[in-house]
């Protein structure tokens, strides 16, 4: 399908895969979509910046970047950023067309309606969009696609209203005159609110005025504040919402300036420098910010997994702000028709922004798309592939697919997999969006983009696939490879709970393909010089590992359902590490997470495991989130038979009692390349398991036991 994404400044319409249907979410094909002339003009311009002007504008980011070059070398950390700079970034968030398919769970929608949908990275300028129940709503009859594909900035603009909290027969200050601003001079009047509006056009003022609008005042021929003031009285408004788009404190000045004592200032748009506070304080002003569409953006719970919040107790969602904008343009409450003064067709989409950037300053752009002779290209439902594994021809290159190629695969894999030439082949990277697998697949000679993971285990020439999607997804896209006869690569964790776990392991037992979960540390060089040394040791190990894993709040995703928490998703990693070096079983499993009387500080962020193995052998983690970000995140230390190794961040390992046992890197090396070298072998070779099989299994019932004591507080 076609898609607009933007490049080095630049709006282009390039073809990516259509999206995945996930359960939750709509297939729209979309009829017309509405550009932005505010936030996504300034994202292209921003685009279009070189690395250093990015640098001088966002000083945080780049002292950030310094820490990350004295922590991960610096051309590590210089691919990232050009990675970051040279991707394709997505465009728009506004758009109207017909259900094409409904996923699981999507209730109240049917194939062949017409839906307005809104939402960035969702809702954008493409043939075809995927968007969660929440954020999309049905277009009322007599509403076209045109007018319904503005449904996201009409409910940015009915969110501002809302929080300017308007009554009846109120004097309220519309400044900055855009879409936005007039859409909120139409609202406020079908409200019985008397407006006074500002831009310093006066083509935008005039349409204010037809819009109902009693005053307007340009701030570059005359005092709008006096002006406001004489209009309202003496008094001052009752509100002012501000709707610029500037580096400049000004316009939230004057708002402040022109209101009432104990009035209401809503800041909608973007308005920088310091604002004085006397002109607060002395009128105890209500200074208050207004975010997007309503209650639920930047949620996702509420948007991504379509928990809706109570209606007698949120009233006006985001979700019920769009109805609600709709709802005014099918009674002809309010208009945006005559702000709609550039249409194109997608394949002509550049020309649309061209215009917006014109001095004559259209108010906005719709984009339209012909409609599709043909279903969007994602599978209808869910197929079931089926197959044996094989092993590959010998000498011949493992064809490896990618699935869930995002930022880690693209950053930790991809190049490793580069340095693979001859030995490996990507056919294909499959991600939930087109534009992300269209990004990884450009990395790759010969490597297709594609959504349709049932494409990927269909295709014969596959002979494997690695697995880099969220946590909550691993069991199931696991077996289905397995059943489909394709080796697996999996990313940690395995699974997330016991019952995907048996199922992971009835899938294992049925299959002959290699299968490994992807444990990197226990495949550093480090770990191999230590295994080296205690093969011959006397006496049982003592380990002690710590992981200054840095704060992440619980509301991220990876502490969220489709994580699982961070013991399960990433402290597996030291436990099966641990397991490697011993070379025994564990035989006891006790676990002290940190309890707070705040939720900011989980527990299974926050503890202390220990495990005592078979032979006697000892290993500790102490896992935390409560570090200082200066502090290397991992250190390990392993003691035995008066001897020691001191690990200090995948970097360097002191060898006390060794001769020649030390080693010290200049980048970090964790082990993401031999393990892939070893998943390799594997396949090419038949070998079922680079890990133990019984070690895997051991690792996860470990890792799910302490996982357990840390939220129970109780040991199993």
């Amino acid at each position: 399908m076609k898609q607009v994404v933007v490049k080095s400044g630049k709006p282009l319409v390039v073809d990516v895969p259509a999206p995945a249907l996930l359960p939750g979410f709509l297939l729209v094909e979309v009829r017309a979509s509405c550009v932005s002339p505010g936030t996504e003009m300034a994202g292209i311009a921003a685009s279009g910046k070189s690395l250093l002007q990015r640098a001088m504008e966002q000083p945080d980011k780049a002292k950030a970047a310094l820490l990350k070059m004295k922590d991960q070398g610096v051309s590590a950390v210089w691919r990232q950023a050009k990675r970051q700079f040279d991707r394709e970034g997505l465009a728009g968030y506004s758009a109207a067309g017909v259900v094409v398919d409904v996923g699981p769970g999507a209730e109240g929608f049917t194939r062949g309606m017409g839906v307005a949908v809104a939402g960035a990275g969702m809702a954008n300028h493409a043939e075809v969009v995927s968007v969660p129940v929440n954020l999309a709503v049905p277009i009322p009859e007599g509403v076209d696609f045109d007018a319904a594909s503005s449904v996201a900035l009409g409910g940015i603009a009915m969110q501002g209203v809302r929080r300017a909290e308007v009554a009846l027969g109120e004097r309220v200050a519309v400044i900055g005159c855009g879409p936005l601003g007039l859409l909120a001079v139409q609202m406020l009047q079908a409200s019985g609110c008397r407006v006074f509006a500002t831009d310093l056009d006066e083509r935008r003022l005039a349409m204010a005025g037809e819009f109902g609008a009693e005053c307007t005042a340009n701030p570059s021929t005359e005092d709008i504040v006096k002006r406001a003031l004489h209009w309202s009285g003496g008094q001052g408004v009752d509100a002012a919402i501000v709707f610029t788009a500037t580096s400049s404190g000004e316009p939230v000045s004057q708002a402040f300036q022109m209101s009432r004592r104990k009035g209401r200032v809503v800041l909608v748009g973007v308005a920088g420098g310091e604002y004085e506070r006397d002109e607060m304080y002395t009128k105890e002003l209500d200074f208050v910010i207004s975010t997007s569409y309503g209650p639920g953006r930047y949620d996702e719970d509420y948007e991504l997994r379509g928990r809706d919040y109570p209606y007698a107790y949120v009233r006006w969602t985001e979700k019920r702000n769009m109805e609600a904008y709709l709802e005014l343009l099918r009674r002809g409450v309010v208009r945006v028709d005559p702000l709609i003064e550039v249409r194109e067709p997608l394949s002509n989409a550049p020309a649309a922004y061209e215009r917006l950037k014109s001095p004559q300053r259209p108010l906005l752009a719709v984009i339209q798309y012909e409609e599709r002779t043909q279903e969007p290209s994602p599978i209808q439902g869910r197929v079931e592939a089926v197959g044996v594994w094989h092993t590959p021809a010998s000498g011949a290159p493992v064809a490896l697919a990618l699935v869930g190629a995002g930022s880690f695969v693209q950053a930790m894999h991809v190049p490793v997999i580069k340095g693979m030439a001859g030995k490996v082949s990507v056919p294909w990277a499959c991600s939930r969006t087109g534009t992300s697998a269209r990004a990884c697949a450009a990395l790759l000679p010969g490597c297709q983009p594609t959504t349709e993971y049932d494409v990927v285990l269909a295709d014969p020439a596959v002979h494997a696939v690695l697995i880099g999607t969220r946590h909550d997804t691993h069991a199931d896209l696991a077996i289905r490879a397995l059943k489909a006869g394709k080796a697996v690569f999996l990313e940690k964790p395995m699974c997330l709970t016991p019952a995907e776990f048996e199922s992971v392991q009835a899938a294992v037992r049925e299959s002959a393909a290699p299968f490994v979960v992807g444990y990197n540390r226990r495949f550093s060089p480090f770990a191999d010089i230590v295994r080296r040394e205690v093969s011959r040791r006397i006496h049982p190990l003592m380990i002690h590992y710590t992981m200054n894993a840095g704060y992440l709040p619980p509301t991220h995703w990876t502490q969220g359902p489709e994580g699982g928490g961070r013991l399960l998703g990433e402290a597996c990693h030291i436990i099966d590490l641990f397991r490697s070096l011993v070379g025994q079983p564990v035989r006891e499993v006790s676990c002290s997470p940190l309890r707070s009387p705040s939720a900011a500080a989980l527990p299974t962020d926050n503890f202390t495991l220990s495990l005592t193995y078979g032979d006697g052998s000892v290993a500790t983690l102490l896992y935390t989130a409560q570090g200082h970000k200066a502090v290397p995140k991992e250190r390990m230390e392993v003691y035995f038979d008066e001897k020691a190794f001191i690990l200090d961040d995948y970097l360097a390992m002191e060898a006390h009692g060794m001769s020649k046992a030390g080693l010290a890197l200049k980048q970090r090396d964790k082990g993401h390349a031999a393990e892939l070298a070893a998943f390799h072998r594997a396949v090419a070779t038949g070998e079922r398991f680079p890990i133990p099989w019984e070690e895997l299994v051991e690792t996860w019932q470990v890792t799910w036991q302490a996982d357990q004591i840390c939220r129970s507080g109780e040991a199993l």
